[in-house]
Order: C-alpha cells, then sequence, then structure tokens
C-alpha cells in the first residue's frame, strides 16, 4: 500500500464533521438531529457530478434536497425553506 493510499483519521474526521455540518445546515437541524435521521434513514445520500463535472453529494430529508460541495451548500431549486 502506498502512502498516498492511506489517509490520516483526522482528516477523515474532519471531512466527516464538514459533511455532518453541512447537511445540518442544509436543513436546519442541530448534529444530533442530524445524526439521528442519517442513522435512521431519514436522510439519504447520493454521490453525483454537476454539469461541469463538479462532484457533491445529493442529501435528500423529507422531501427537501441539498447539493453539498466542498465548502458550500446548495438548496434544490423549489426546497427554500
Amino acid at each position: 500500500m502506498s502512502d498516498s493510499s492511506i489517509h490520516d483519521p483526522r482528516e477523515m474526521h474532519a471531512e466527516i464533521s464538514a459533511l455532518i455540518g453541512g447537511i445540518a445546515k442544509a436543513f436546519d437541524l442541530d448534529e444530533s438531529e442530524t445524526i439521528s435521521a442519517l442513522e435512521t434513514g431519514e436522510i439519504t445520500m447520493t454521490f453525483e457530478s454537476d454539469t461541469n463535472g463538479n462532484p457533491y453529494a445529493l442529501a435528500t430529508f423529507h422531501q427537501k434536497s441539498a447539493r453539498l460541495y466542498a465548502g458550500t451548500v446548495k438548496q434544490e431549486p423549489g426546497d427554500e425553506h
């Protein structure tokens, strides 16, 4: 296994925390509500790319969707709170 394939656990923790924070922000939830909704399947996620090839996570919760790009969250059209 090469050094480039080994991930620093602290980096992974930071990325997961950022993802959970983005989901919480998108759906106006606190961290514990977000984690619970992820665990129960109330929040679903798929990983996709936009028309420009930029990767994002598409999170859906109670018929609302948000695109979570690295460093930003975009509400899907018609899903504004």
